[in-house]
């Protein structure tokens, strides 16, 4: 058997056939959707309006520390508001839900309450600085939706005094918490400027003398100090000279003049006394032995005479070793250091020669009968003089050769110091630096601070507060009910086309040709018999019906629901025309 392909027609035929079972659906439906509708109980919403107004002193003066923008600022409110502990709150505290509360518990209906709490947004626009328009919440609304108008209104007012208290607790957390950060902030970098000032001052205090800024200074006191030492090195080594030659001269003088006796006798000093001596020696040797008794005598009384008065020692030879030794002693000195190997011999060999003319000193007549010379007393008085003008001259080059040490050290010092310096004061300014700008911030702090505990920030302002609503706002019943009406047509014809396709009664010559293969061989039409004027037919209820039933629904909507013109854009809108 072929399957049978219906048209328009049949299916209209169709509907015609089982109009009852369509139209026992279609009632069936709206009767449920009226029943729901009116069964509903009314609901009033109260709603506030708070505005967000700008703080009073303009923000190019005084800028506040809290920057949130509204609209994440209120839903931080909402966060810390709308907790399941403050729901559990309104519904004890205004008897929310009392009937279910009874087998519930009140923890469990806290989500109910916040789905019947609204807040929203209402933005404004306003010139950008870049001169285009841009929106902003300017303010919001907070309402709540209940059976009962008064409980409506006092949630309401409830949550507005929730918000607005949070929103002023919130911002002057904000203030006190930035405050005190700020405060530690400062605190910890005072400490770092204070101990970085108490580092430079003391390194300051150690390198006084090699400071970059004594640079100068220093470079001129070591030239001066130079040209000291050198005209010490002139007058010392003038006065080396002067003693060397003074000291030739007192070695050809003689300490004491021939002493005359009361008979008028001449009598020679000792040295005068050995000189013949030793000639007589000379002498006598030439003619007598080593052993003859002249020889002997003159022997034995030259050697009194030495050892007596300290003769046996070369007072000329001894003197020219000093002259030679402080010569060879004062040109090592200007080549070498006094650590110097040479030097060190050279002075060792003096004291030497020193200690030799002391115990010469200590045992020669002179230093026993006072010499009468007066060349020899000027002379000897000369060379004491430049004795201690010389040891003068050396202590003074010691001393100055001290001081060209010391600035020489200093200047060697001043580029480490300086760069020391440079490192102590760059961490120094960077660390001012900052504490001068978290002291610019602290400042803006403390004002942010003062600003909002004396209310002249940003606050919320109550412009409409929450009453007591007069209608319901919902359920929206004729919505429920045009919604019924639609869904009870389309179930309605639905029903009519699945009890059609379940019929397997035959209707036309189409079916017959499906059931049998072969079309009819004549097909005689149903002859209704004349019946009067006044009869109207299913086909004229139908076609009757329907338009007037969309004619309903859409005034229904127009008038009650939304504009069809509106409905009309923004539908196009949607679909991208």
């Amino acid at each position: 058997m072929a399957q049978q392909i219906k048209s328009f027609g049949d299916h209209y035929a169709g509907f015609l056939r089982h109009l009852k079972l369509g139209g026992a659906t279609f009632g069936a439906i709206l009767l449920v959707g009226l029943a729901v509708a009116f069964s509903l109980p009314d609901m009033y919403r109260s709603t506030a309006l708070i505005m967000i107004e700008e703080q009073d002193i303009p923000s190019s003066l005084v800028q506040t520390t809290v920057t949130v923008y509204a609209t994440r600022q209120i839903t931080s409110l909402n966060e810390r508001i709308l907790t399941t502990s403050n729901l559990v709150n309104f519904i004890e505290k205004f008897d929310l839900y009392a009937d279910e509360r009874k087998t519930t518990p009140a923890r469990l209906l806290a989500g109910k309450v916040k789905e019947r709490i609204g807040i929203n947004f209402i933005n404004a626009e306003a010139t950008t600085p870049s001169g285009g328009l841009g929106s902003y919440v300017s303010a919001f609304s907070v309402s709540f939706q209940d059976e009962y108008p008064e409980k409506a209104q006092e949630v309401a007012s409830e949550l507005v005094s929730l918000y607005m208290a949070e929103n002023l607790r919130a911002r002057t957390d904000a203030t006190v918490e930035t405050k005190d950060f700020l405060d530690g902030e400062v605190d910890i970098l005072d400490r770092q400027v204070m101990a970085l000032e108490t580092r430079l001052a003391e390194f300051k205090e150690v390198n006084a003398d090699s400071l970059p800024s004594l640079n100068m200074v220093n470079l001129q006191m070591m030239q001066r100090v130079d040209a000291q030492l050198l005209e010490v090195e002139r007058r010392l080594f003038s006065t080396e000279e002067n003693g060397i030659s003074i000291a030739a001269q007192l070695a050809t003088v003689k300490p004491s003049q021939p002493t005359r006796l009361a008979d008028g006798q001449m009598v020679m000093s000792p040295a005068d006394q050995l000189e013949a001596l030793k000639t007589q020696l000379t002498m006598i040797q030439g003619r007598y032995s080593a052993d003859h008794p002249d020889v002997i005598k003159v022997r034995a009384d030259i050697s009194a005479l030495q050892t007596r008065f300290g003769l046996d020692v070369e007072p000329a030879q001894l003197q020219e070793q000093l002259v030679a030794t402080r010569a060879e002693l004062a040109k090592a000195e200007e080549v070498y250091g006094d650590d110097h190997p040479d030097v060190i011999n050279l002075k060792v060999r003096l004291a030497e020669l020193r200690d030799v003319q002391r115990q010469y000193d200590q045992n020669t007549i002179d230093n026993t009968v006072k010499p009468d010379n007066p060349a020899y007393i000027q002379l000897q008085a000369q060379l004491s003089a430049l004795e201690v003008d010389e040891r003068g001259l050396k202590a003074e080059r010691a001393e100055l050769r001290g001081q060209l040490a010391d600035y020489e050290q200093r200047l060697m010092r001043t580029p480490q110091v300086e760069r020391q310096m440079a490192a102590l004061s760059r961490e120094l300014s960077s660390v001012s630096n900052r504490y001068w700008v978290l002291r610019d911030k602290q400042f803006g702090a403390q004002m942010g601070q003062n600003l909002e505990a004396q209310s002249k920030g940003e606050r919320f302002a109550l412009i409409e507060p929450a009453a007591v609503p007069l209608r319901p706002f919902g359920p929206d019943r004729f919505a429920i009910i045009m919604l019924s009406v639609l869904v009870g047509l389309v179930f309605g014809i639905g029903a009519t086309q699945v009890a059609d396709a379940a019929d397997d009664s035959i209707y036309n010559s189409a079916a017959i040709e499906g059931v049998q293969g072969t079309p009819p061989i004549i097909e005689v039409p149903l002859i209704m018999a004349p019946s009067g004027g006044g009869i109207v037919s299913p086909k004229m209820i139908m076609f009757g019906s329907i338009p007037v039933g969309i004619i309903i629904v859409l005034l229904g909507m127009h008038f009650l629901v939304k504009p069809l013109d509106v409905m009309f854009f923004a539908f196009m809108r949607a679909i991208g025309f």
